[in-house]
């Protein structure tokens, strides 16, 4: 049994030895990974910083808005709308009236009392000029 046991312990070691050596390689390995990905932080970091400062230096202006076409248009349906005004029909003439009478209302005691005022103020003017004129010469 002990001749068993040194193969099968010769076996176990070199199988932790390979396995030490392979976790020392990808140790290695990944030290070096980490520092590669370290060095292309700082890599683009560097590119951010630069870029944020060509950015912050830009200075975009904005052409004039062109409003050419806006007029145009405004313009365009402003005299299609004169054009249309135009053919509405129009009246033919301006007509101002006073009426003493109504035409609706044409009974007698309507007449009689638009008359009756009529009469009576033109009595009553003609009868203030009178005075007037009385007094006017009374007065100088």
């Amino acid at each position: 049994m002990s001749n068993q046991q040194t193969p099968e312990k010769t076996v176990i070691d070199e199988v932790v030895e390979s396995l030490i050596k392979k976790t020392e390689l990808l140790e290695k390995e990944l030290s070096t990974m980490k520092e590669a990905l370290l060095a292309k932080e700082e890599q683009t970091q560097a590119l951010l910083i630069d870029f944020e400062k060509k950015i912050s230096n830009m200075v975009i202006q904005a052409p004039a808005p062109d409003l050419s076409e806006v007029n145009a248009t405004l313009k365009n349906g402003l005299a299609i709308m004169n054009q249309s005004m135009e053919k509405w029909p129009k009246p033919l003439k301006k007509e101002y009236r006073f009426l003493f009478f109504s035409e609706q209302l044409r009974s007698v005691e309507y007449v009689r009392a638009v008359l009756t005022r009529i009469i009576l103020g033109s009595i009553g003017l003609v009868f203030l000029i009178f005075a007037y004129l009385l007094m006017d010469k009374h007065i100088q």
